[in-house]
């Protein structure tokens, strides 16, 4: 054991790649970077969400504008669920990668 505290104190770094980045590790930067975009196209669903409440709102009762309003909300909420299924099915995939 001794080698090893020497080769250290020589300056000689074990080769771990990514091993001293951001809070531990290439996973758990993964994982921030995942997340980060997650919660970005979950406030663009929302946005979208509330575009199609405006829209419905405003319709006026037109046939053609209501139905782009409900196609609208719609497909935010579909949205909506997608990212957070994804959110939950990236999370345990890369919980269960670090843990192995």
């Amino acid at each position: 054991m001794n080698f090893i505290k020497e080769a250290f104190a020589q300056g000689l770094q074990p080769a771990i790649p990514f091993a001293n980045t951001a809070r531990g590790g290439l996973i758990p930067s993964v994982l921030n970077i995942v997340n980060g975009l997650l919660v970005v196209a979950g406030i663009a669903a929302s946005i979208y969400l509330v575009v199609g409440g405006v829209r419905y709102i405003t319709s006026q009762g037109e046939e053609g504008e209501t139905e782009k309003a409900k196609n609208t909300i719609l497909y935010a909420l579909i949205g909506l669920i997608v990212i957070a299924l994804s959110a939950a099915i990236v999370n345990f995939i890369i919980n269960t990668v670090a843990v192995a």
